[in-house]
C-alpha cells in the first residue's frame, strides 16, 4: 500500500499539538465563525459540497474554517472527494485509488470503491499518484477534517491540471454516478483561492494604489465569478476567467464539483464566507489572494 507524506508542512506546523493550536484559532478568529465547531450525531446531511481556499493557515484558514464549522453541524459524511488544482505542472487530471496520506494528525485512507468507481466511468482520468507529489490543494484540507471526524472518514483525491471545460464535465458526471452508483454518503470539496493580486504575482491591472481602489478590483472580479458559481453555470466561471485573465487558481475543479452536484440532485448554494488576506492579515498591495468558503445542499 503507498504511503503519500505530507508536502504541505509550512502551510500549516509539523508539530500536531501546533497544527491543532492554529486550526482553533481559525475557528475563534474574528474572521472566522469565532465559536469550535462540535459535530452533531444526528446532522441532517444535507450538505453535498464546497468550495474551501488552501493557502496557509494563518491567511486563509479563518474562511476555511466557516465550511468546516458548517459541515460539522451538518453530521458526518463517509467520504470526501477532493478536488483541487496542480501547482506542480501536472498537466493532466490525476487521481490515487488506493494508499494512505499522513498528516501530523495521523492517517487518512484512500475510499478505493469509489476512487476506482471514478476512474472507470472516465477516460480521461488517471490512476497517478505523481499528480500529487509536492501538491498541496488537498492535504492542507485533510488536518480541519482530522480536528473533526479523527480517521472515521475516507478520501478521494483529485488534482486537475486540464481545465477546459470538456474535460471538468466529464470529470463531474464520472464524479456523480459513482457517488449514485456507490451509494456512499459523500461530500465533493473543491480547493481554490480566489484572485491573486499583486507585483508578487505580476498580476496588477488596477495599480498598486490607492489601496482601496485596488481591494474594491478584487472584490468585485471574485464577485462575478461568485456570482456565476451560486447559479451553478461551470462552463460560465471558466469562460469568465478567461475572457478576463483572471488568477483564480482552482477554477476547474470548482467547474468539475458544479458539474457534479448538478447530476446528483436539486441544489442550494450559500456563500459561508469571502475575505482577502490583506483584511485578514494586512500588508500592501505586493500580494492580496481572495479566499471563499462556500456550501452546497440538497435542495428539498
Amino acid at each position: 500500500m503507498s504511503i503519500r507524506e505530507p508536502a504541505a508542512i509550512g502551510f500549516y506546523p509539523i508539530d500536531p499539538q501546533e497544527t491543532i493550536e492554529i486550526i482553533e484559532e481559525s475557528y475563534l478568529s474574528a474572521h472566522g465563525p469565532k465559536s469550535l465547531p462540535k459535530v452533531s450525531e444526528d446532522g441532517e446531511r444535507k450538505i453535498i459540497a464546497g468550495i474551501v481556499p488552501h493557502a496557509g493557515y494563518v491567511y486563509s484558514g479563518p474562511v476555511a474554517a466557516h465550511f468546516y464549522y458548517e459541515l460539522a453541524k451538518d453530521g458526518e459524511p463517509e467520504s470526501f472527494i477532493l478536488l483541487g488544482p496542480s501547482h506542480t505542472g501536472y498537466p493532466g487530471i490525476g487521481i490515487m485509488v488506493e494508499g494512505i496520506w499522513k498528516t501530523p494528525l495521523g492517517e487518512v485512507s484512500i475510499d478505493e470503491n469509489l476512487a476506482n468507481t471514478i476512474l472507470d466511468n472516465c477516460d480521461i482520468i488517471l490512476d497517478a499518484p505523481e499528480a500529487h507529489e509536492g501538491e498541496h490543494s488537498l492535504e492542507v484540507q485533510l488536518p480541519f477534517l482530522q480536528h473533526l471526524y479523527d480517521a472515521k472518514f475516507k478520501i478521494v483525491p483529485v488534482v486537475m491540471g486540464m481545465s477546459d471545460f470538456e474535460s471538468c464535465q466529464e470529470v463531474g458526471l464520472a464524479i456523480a454516478k459513482a457517488v449514485k452508483n456507490t451509494n456512499k454518503d459523500v461530500v465533493i470539496i473543491a480547493s481554490t483561492d480566489m484572485t491573486h493580486y499583486g507585483t508578487y504575482y505580476g498580476y496588477t491591472p488596477a495599480g498598486v494604489k490607492p489601496l482601496d481602489k485596488v481591494l474594491e478590483w478584487i472584490y468585485q472580479m471574485d464577485k462575478q465569478i461568485i456570482e456565476r458559481i451560486k447559479k451553478l453555470d461551470g462552463e460560465e466561471v471558466i469562460n469568465y476567467v478567461f475572457d478576463q485573465g483572471l488568477t483564480m487558481c482552482g477554477f476547474a475543479p470548482v467547474a468539475a464539483m458544479i458539474e457534479a452536484i448538478k447530476n446528483i440532485g436539486k441544489i442550494e448554494a450559500k456563500v459561508l464566507k469571502y475575505e482577502t488576506s490583506y483584511e485578514i492579515r494586512g500588508g500592501d498591495a505586493t500580494a492580496i489572494v481572495g479566499y471563499l468558503a462556500m456550501a452546497f445542499y440538497r435542495a428539498p
